[in-house]
Parts: C-alpha cells; structure tokens; sequence
C-alpha cells in the first residue's frame, strides 16, 4: 500500500499509540530497578546505568538508520528495510503501510520503545562483569545486525517470516527469544563470574525487584495492548489477556517454588513469575481469546521453572536467569501460540486472511511457529557470537572486566559512583536489637534468613 492510499489519520488510534509509547518506555527504568535489586550492593549503580545506556544508543541508532531497516513499506525484499526513512525523512508528513491511522513519526517512537527494552534484557545475563563501552558498542552493532532483521522478518509487510504467517504479536520471537539467546551466548562466551560455585549470590534489594515488577507489568499494557497499533477490540483483548498472564504466571512459580523447594512463598518467586507470564503472552496476545492468558501464565511458568534448574546443572552463569526466563518462556509463547490462536480473535480488525491455531483446524500453523524460533535462533546465536568473538580481538573493546575490577564491583571500577556511599561505614559491623547483636551483611539479606538460596531467582536451585 503506498502512502498515497492510505486511510487517514485517526486522533483516537494516535492517542493510544501515544500513550502506549510512553508504557512501553516506563519498562525500561522498570527493568533497571529490576536487575538492580538482583544484583550485589557492588553492581547495584551499574547496572542502573547499563540499561538505560543501552536504551540511549539504541535511540541514537534507530532514528538514523534502524527505523528505515525495520519497517520501510516501500520495498519488496523479504529479508531487511531499504533506506526510506533514513533518519526519520518524511515521517512526519506521511502514514506506514502497516499502520495507516497514525503517523509514521509516531509508529517510529512506539516501536524504538521496543527495540531500545531488547539489549537491556540481555545484558542481565552477564551483570557485574561487562564492561560499559565496549557494551554499548555490542549494542549499536548488535541492534543493527541482529534484532532490526528480525523485527522486518516478522512485522514488515514483506518480511518472508509475515509472508508464511507467522504469528508473533509484541515480539515473543523479535525481543524475548532474541534477548535470551543473546544472553545465553554471552554468558557462555564471556565465562562464569570468578568466584562462581564457590559463595551464595544474593539480591541486594528485593523491594527494587517488585517495584520494578509492578512497573514492567504496568508497562505492558502498552506493550501488547498498543501493538494492535489502534485503540480497538483487539487491543482490548491483547491488555486483557496480558494481565490474567502476569497473575497466573506469579502464582504458579511460587507455588512451585514453595512446593518444589520447600520454602516459604517467596516474593522474588512471585516477581520471576509475572515476568515469565508477560513474556510468555506476548506473541499470542492479539491472537487468543483472553481467558487463554491462563494457560500463557501457567504452563510457562512451569516450563521456566525446571529451564533454570537445568541451566544451573549445565553450570552455565546467566547471573539473572535471562535465557531460561526470556529464551524459554518467548519460545514456549510462540508454541502456545500456534496451539490457541483463534479466527475469533485474529480477524478482529483484521478481515479474512488471519491465521490461526490447531485449535482451530490450522495444522500448518505449528511448523510455521518452530520455523519462525529456529531462525531467529539461529540468527541471533551466530551473528551474536561473531560479534563477540572479534569485539574481543580488538585491543580496548574487550567486553569482559578484569578479575580486579570484577572483585571490587563495577560501580567502582566503571562507574566511579556506588549506589550507597553509606555501605562501607556499616559493612562487617553489628546492629543492636534488643539485647544481642545481628550481624548484618550489606549486598544482601541478614545471615539468619539466607537459607540455601543459591540464585537471585529465589533460590530455585
């Protein structure tokens, strides 16, 4: 559809899309407060830092040219954009094909919310020994070759994975399995943290990790709820179902964590949850019917459960769980999807030629949904390891630390800052309470309530 037959432009669509952008970037603070509530008191600051570092170069890149290469509507390839709306030209006086009610401009600021939230998520896996500019210079090229491809495979109108129907509403495939590869390759290829296996790691601030929790469930409102790209029925669905997911996903992995484990219900289990809940729904929220979330929240978080058991028996150090958490329960979401999607939801706004699940009759839906992971798989594991691998051949970009920089935490040594300048006066001293004393270890919970925990996903292992 060219620019010159487009629909005009609806104040209501804009309007949602508008606020909607705004949810969307409200997950990226979200996600920072997230993983820093994870991390040791060391690491606190810099993984503040990090995510939205992340997200401001991925702003840089996607008004000059990630924009252009993932949503052009004025080429034929099936495989990347062309260079229309290089830095943005034009996007103010004209419509995207693919959504045809907004402004282009604002379709561009929607989806770089999603593309600037995607490195944030993978460099979890690899907190506290990642350096800072080697790691944005990963992302700059990272997001360039790895995730703007991917984004046109899927949502260009011309994309070969669009073209087979592949059904991925908000990026199960395109942000969450491409973050979790990302984060599995550079946890294998960057090495385990120094003293891994030999000390328990805790979270230094689990009130960060649920307030990140309540702000990224917040977000994703306008997450899967704006990726219908107009305030309509399908969006309805998509918030709807997003939701019940969260709920039933934070049930069930503290549940299981309770049971499975032996332990008490744990808040950092209840948080893992809802996340896996959220990512699990995001492929299929605009294609199920709501009360299907239930089935997104449960079965995925049993899924990601037993997934980060079998990655600490791998003894592979993804220190926040992105692969098992974003990999696995993005996969799972596309699979489910497959399954659940109905011609009820799909045609919503949509006309005659949606597609939809096996419950539906549509056998080829399946294989279409493995094809859709096994390539952005593929691509993300093999562009992502190159990446690394010659980053790490040129002298300065290395992108792990050095043990000494590693050990004293990279708030100091990369920052120059730490998230509580206070934390030395107290460390190894003892606070009165009552009559005896309480030893308290700053970087992590008191020793009398540490357990055996011995992840920061609530101790699952």
């Amino acid at each position: 559809m060219s620019n010159a037959t487009v629909s005009p432009l609806n104040s209501g669509d804009t309007a949602w899309v508008t606020v909607s952008s705004v949810l969307v970037f409200i997950q990226i603070p979200a996600l920072a407060f997230f993983y820093s509530g994870l991390v040791e008191t060391k690491n606190a600051l810099s993984v503040l830092l990090s995510v939205m570092l992340c997200a401001s170069v991925v702003v840089f890149q996607w008004i000059f040219i990630g924009y252009t290469l993932s949503f052009s509507d004025s080429t034929e390839s099936v495989f990347i954009g062309n260079f229309a709306y290089v830095a943005l030209r034009d996007s103010m006086t004209t419509e995207n094909a693919l959504a045809p009610t907004i402004p282009n401009a604002l379709l561009a600021m929607y989806q770089m919310m999603f593309a600037c939230i995607t490195p944030g998520l993978f460099i979890g896996a690899v907190a506290g020994r990642l350096r800072m500019l080697p790691m944005m210079i990963f992302v700059l090229i990272w997001t360039t070759i790895v995730y703007d491809p991917i984004a046109y495979w899927n949502w260009s109108a011309h994309g070969w994975l669009h073209s087979l129907s592949c059904m991925d509403y908000a990026g199960g495939s395109v942000v969450h399995v491409s973050s979790g590869v990302t984060g599995l390759v550079l946890a294998i290829m960057l090495g385990k943290r120094v003293d891994y296996g030999t000390r328990t790691y805790q979270p230094h601030n689990p009130t960060f990790v649920y307030l990140g929790t309540a702000l990224i469930w917040f977000g994703w409102n306008g997450f899967n709820g704006g990726s219908a790209l107009a305030s309509n029925e399908r969006a309805v669905a998509a918030a709807f179902s997003t939701n019940i997911a969260a709920a039933l996903g934070g049930l069930t992995f503290m549940a299981m964590d309770s049971l499975v484990n032996k332990k008490k219900f744990s808040a950092l289990s209840y948080c893992n949850g809802v996340i896996v809940g959220l990512v699990a729904i995001t492929p299929g929220s605009g294609f199920v019917q709501p009360v299907m979330g239930i089935v997104f929240g449960v079965l995925p978080a049993i899924a990601c459960f037993y997934a980060m058991k079998f990655m600490h028996y791998l003894k592979i150090d993804d220190c926040l769980e992105v692969s098992a958490c974003h990999g696995v329960g993005g996969a799972f979401g596309m699979i489910l999807t497959g399954l659940l999607a109905q011609y009820e939801i799909t045609r919503l706004n949509a006309g005659e030629g949606a597609p939809a699940g096996w419950i539906d009759g549509n056998w080829i839906q399946m294989p279409v949904q493995l094809a859709g992971i096994f390539s952005v798989v593929v691509w993300t594991a093999a562009w992502t390891a190159i990446i690394v691998y010659l980053m790490n051949l040129v002298p300065g970009l290395r992108l792990r630390c050095d043990v000494e920089s590693e050990l004293a935490g990279l708030d100091v040594s990369e920052v120059g800052e730490v998230a509580y300048p206070y934390a030395h006066v107290l460390d190894s001293e003892c606070i009165e309470v009552g009559s005896k004393s309480a030893p308290v270890r700053i970087g992590g919970l008191p020793e009398s309530v540490h357990g055996s925990q011995s992840t920061i996903s609530g101790g699952i292992a």
